[in-house]
């Protein structure tokens, strides 16, 4: 099981590495379509980040940096990453990304 309060508090030190590319990082522990333990991230990028010549590059060292998190890639749950731009995120307002 993974400790949420240690994994809150690593990846806000991830969040930290990305000084503005990363505007934030939400995550949720559930299970994927599979019934396997899973945590999905949620990436807010930077508008700038987002754009295309950028975008592959920061979507890589992110889901690098949290996949080799040891409340990860010691455990049992499979990483999902979704990313975003806040200019999107502006648009949508979907709670589940503030």
């Amino acid at each position: 099981m993974i400790a949420e309060l240690n994994l809150d508090q690593s990846v806000r030190e991830t969040v930290m590495k990305f000084p503005g590319e990363v505007v934030g990082i939400r995550f949720s522990i559930s299970h994927d379509w599979n019934g396997d333990p899973a945590i999905f991230f949620r990436v807010l990028l930077s508008d700038a980040a987002s754009r295309q010549g950028t975008l592959a590059d920061i979507t890589g060292r992110v889901a690098g940096e949290l996949f080799d998190l040891p409340q990860i890639s010691e455990s049992e749950y499979t990483p999902y990453f979704y990313f975003r731009s806040k200019a999107e995120q502006d648009k949508l307002k979907d709670p589940e990304w503030q």
